[in-house]
């Protein structure tokens, strides 16, 4: 099991500096995105999990290891998975111009699972973030502001990227 520090290590490595903790400890091998994803997906700490949607929003790259994180779950970790990928589908197409500004390897998420999680096609993703939020809440039992947390994910990690380009221009 990989510990928090370390995936707070690596995302602040990635260059993702969106959570605090532990980065003084230097590793001799990085962490593959699958383990990174699939480490993420596991942890019982709900910010750890909800930086699996900033990460693919900073590195959209990272969404072809999915398959293979998934792979490595459990039914519930894949499930948190599957629904914080889904969340940051519809994110970047949210925060589209924000993120094409900020994001040096920018690449389009393709959309995975809304047609498994009962998401119907839409040209509005603000909407389909809404109804995604509502299964997130049926799927695991918890009465949570999965709208407010996918929201809260997209905004800092924005807010962040801006500020970092703002203090090296």
């Amino acid at each position: 099991m990989v510990t928090a520090d370390r995936l707070i290590l690596e995302l602040n490595h990635l260059g993702l500096h969106f959570l605090v903790g532990e980065t003084s400890k230097e590793s001799a091998h990085r962490l593959s995105p699958t383990t990174i994803l699939a480490s993420l997906a596991g942890q019982t700490d709900a910010r750890l999990r909800m930086a699996i949607i900033a990460l693919l929003l900073y590195r959209p790259d990272f969404a072809q290891a999915i398959p293979e994180a998934l792979n490595q779950l459990k039914r519930l970790d894949r499930q948190t998975l599957e629904l914080y990928y889904t969340a940051a589908v519809f994110l970047q197409q949210i925060y589209l111009e924000q993120l094409r500004r900020t994001i040096i390897q920018w690449q389009v998420l393709p959309d995975l699972f809304s047609q498994e999680l009962d998401i119907p096609d839409s040209d509005n993703p603000q909407e389909r973030l809404h109804l995604l939020s509502e299964r997130h809440r049926k799927l695991s039992g918890l009465s949570i502001n999965w709208m407010g947390t996918y929201q809260y994910a997209a905004k800092r990690l924005i807010s962040r990227l801006e500020k970092e380009a703002a203090w090296a221009a």
